[in-house]
C-alpha cells in the first residue's frame, strides 16, 4: 500500500473493551488500534466508558468515543442470565455512534472486531462501508467427549441453529457487511452461511496477532533429551489439561508437565494429580510475576502440550510457534487450523483413552527425539511468519481488504432501509 493511500485511508473501530486488563479480546482489540496507527492509518475507536480511566492513562493521544451504561444496561447486568443481551444492546449504540463519526472521518471504514461469535447480532451501518472480523465460533466438543460437556455448552449447541435463523430474517447486519473476515475455518462458514452470509463476504483471517517482539527474540532451539513439558493459559474444563496429566502415567520416559496458570479448574487438577501420585511430575507455576520473562522461561521446555476439546482460536499455539516451540493439540478446533505434520502432532480426538495414550507417545517421541523437535520448531517459527501470524502481517492482510472495498461506491440509505432494516 502506499504512503498516500494509507494517509487517506481511516477506520473507526468498534469493540466493547480495550484495554490492557480486561482479558484476550480486550487486549487484541487494544493491539488492533495501535498496529493500524503505526502503519500509518487514520484511526477512532469506539468502546465502553469503562476502559476510559486506563486508556486516558496510558494512552492518552487515542482518538476515543466512550459509550455509558444505560439503566436498562445496569439493570441486566445484575440480573445474571440477562446479562447476553448486554452485548447486542452494546453493539446497537456503537453502531449508531459510528454512523455518526462518519461525519468526521468521511469515507472511513467501520470495522467491528469484538465480540467475535458469529451467532452476535450485528446492525446496518447506515452509508457505510463495513468490516466485521475476525469472527471465530461454532465450536463445540468432539462427539466423543460431549459428556464432558456443561450444560450452557449444550444449550449453545441447541440454540445455535435457531438463532442463525432468526438471525437470517431479522437483525441483518452481517448479510450486509462489505467483508466478513473469518477465522475459524469451515464451522465458522458454515454458521454464517446459516444467517444468509454470502460466500462472496468471507475472507479468510488470522483470529488474533502475535505480538513481534516475540520473535525478535532468538527462536528456542532443540537438542538430544528434554522431559519438560508445559501449558499455559486460564485453567478451564474444555483444556483438557487433564488429559495431559493422565497421560503421564502412560510415558515411557520420566515426563514433567509444568501448568502455567489458574481458573476454575486449578483445585481439581491438583487433587487428579495427588491421586494418580504425580506431585514429582505435575508442577503448577500459577503466576509468573514478571511478565517479560514468560519468553525466557519457556525456554526450558520441549514442546507445548494443548489438547483443548472446544477451542475456536489458538493464540496460544501462535505464540508457540514464533518462538519455536513444537505444539502437541487435538486434530479438532483452532489448534487443527495452525498445527501442521511439521510443525507439531495433531491427535485425532475419537475417545479419551485414545488421547490420553497418543498424548503419552508424542511425549515420549518428542522428549527423546531432539533433531525431530528442532526440525517442528525451525518450521513452526517459518510458518508463523510465512502465514501472517505476528500482528503487523494480520493488519497488512485486513489493510488489503480496507483497501478493496475502499473502491466500493458510498452507499446512501433509501428512506426504506434508514427506517425498516436493522
Amino acid at each position: 500500500m502506499s504512503s498516500t493511500k494509507q494517509n487517506q485511508l481511516s477506520v473507526i473501530l468498534v469493540s466493547p473493551n480495550v484495554s490492557e486488563q480486561m482479558g484476550g479480546e480486550a487486549i487484541k482489540a487494544l493491539q488492533i488500534y495501535l498496529e493500524l496507527q503505526r502503519q500509518g492509518i487514520q484511526v477512532h475507536q469506539v468502546t465502553h466508558d469503562r476502559v476510559k480511566r486506563e486508556l486516558d492513562e496510558k494512552y492518552p493521544d487515542m482518538s476515543v468515543s466512550y459509550l455509558k451504561d444505560t439503566k436498562l444496561e445496569r439493570f441486566l447486568n445484575r440480573m445474571g442470565p440477562l446479562g447476553v443481551f448486554l452485548n447486542p444492546i452494546f453493539l446497537w449504540k456503537a453502531t449508531r455512534l459510528a454512523e455518526k463519526k462518519l461525519k468526521e472521518y468521511p469515507g472511513a471504514i467501520i470495522h467491528f472486531n469484538s465480540p467475535v461469535s458469529p451467532v452476535l447480532p450485528y446492525f446496518r451501518a447506515r452509508g457505510a462501508r463495513v468490516v466485521i472480523g475476525p469472527i471465530n465460533g461454532n465450536i463445540h466438543y468432539p462427539p466423543a467427549f460431549r459428556t464432558r460437556e456443561s450444560s450452557s455448552y449444550r444449550m449453545r449447541r441447541w440454540l445455535h441453529p435457531i438463532l442463525q435463523f432468526l438471525h437470517r430474517h431479522t437483525i441483518t447486519g452481517k448479510q450486509h457487511a462489505d467483508a466478513l473476515l473469518v477465522a475459524g475455518g469451515e464451522r465458522t462458514y458454515e454458521s454464517l452461511r446459516m444467517c444468509g452470509c454470502r460466500d462472496e463476504q468471507l475472507v479468510d483471517s488470522i483470529d488474533s496477532g502475535v505480538m513481534d517482539r516475540l520473535y525478535a527474540n532468538s527462536r528456542i532451539t532443540h537438542a538430544g533429551k528434554n522431559f519438560r513439558f508445559f501449558q499455559n493459559g486460564r485453567l478451564v474444563r474444555h483444556k483438557g489439561t487433564d488429559l495431559v496429566i493422565k497421560a503421564l502415567t502412560k510415558t515411557k520416559n520420566p515426563i514433567e508437565f509444568d501448568i502455567i496458570g489458574r481458573g476454575p479448574a486449578l483445585e481439581g487438577l491438583k487433587a487428579l494429580t495427588a491421586e494418580l501420585n504425580l506431585q514429582n511430575r505435575v508442577h503448577f507455576i500459577e503466576w509468573i510475576p514478571d511478565h517479560s520473562k514468560v519468553a525466557e522461561t519457556l525456554r526450558q521446555y520441549r514442546a507445548f502440550v494443548f489438547p483443548s476439546l472446544a477451542e475456536a482460536n489458538g493464540i496460544v499455539v501462535q505464540e508457540a510457534m514464533v518462538q519455536g516451540l513444537p505444539v502437541i493439540a487435538l486434530n479438532w478446533g483452532g489448534p487443527s487450523l495452525l498445527v501442521t505434520p511439521e510443525t507439531g502432532i495433531l491427535i485425532e480426538p475419537i475417545s479419551e483413552e485414545h488421547v490420553v495414550t497418543e498424548l503419552a507417545k508424542a511425549m515420549d517421541l518428542l522428549a527423546e527425539n531432539g533433531e525431530l523437535a528442532e526440525e517442528m520448531s525451525i518450521a513452526g517459527r517459518k510458518r508463523a511468519i510465512d502465514d501472517g501470524y505476528l500482528w503487523s502481517g494480520v493488519i497488512r492482510n485486513w489493510t488489503s481488504v480496507y483497501d478493496r472495498i475502499s473502491e466500493i461506491p458510498e452507499r446512501e440509505p433509501s428512506l426504506t432501509q434508514a427506517t425498516t432494516s436493522v
